[in-house]
């Protein structure tokens, strides 16, 4: 097989390097390809953009997971005449608003 070459060179003085040398070095011709070549198609889908559809599911999880903690009570219940007079009175604010908008 006529594959594609190339030549990896790793810096004695940083030790990362030196360890990750030291490790290829220890595997046979072929472990140490399957390895390198794993290791680039591992760091190229952890770089992929996400979808947008796995981010909202990310944020659906994550929501899910931040409110299964919380306790929530249930406010206390107006009673409609008043709940109705407010309304009004908020939509009078809303109108005499507009009158300056």
């Amino acid at each position: 097989m006529n594959g594609f070459r190339f030549t990896l060179r790793f810096r004695a003085d940083n030790e990362a390097e030196r360890h990750a040398a030291e490790y290829l070095k220890s595997r046979k011709h072929g472990e140490q390809n399957r390895f390198l070549v794993g290791a680039v198609l591992s760091a190229l889908r952890e770089n992929t953009t996400a979808s947008p559809e796995s981010i909202r599911q990310i944020i659906r999880e994550e929501l899910a997971a931040a409110l299964s903690g919380m306790e929530f009570t249930t406010p206390p219940q107006k009673n409609s005449v008043a709940a109705d007079v407010q309304i009004q009175d908020d939509l009078s604010i809303l109108e005499d608003l507009e009158l300056f908008g």
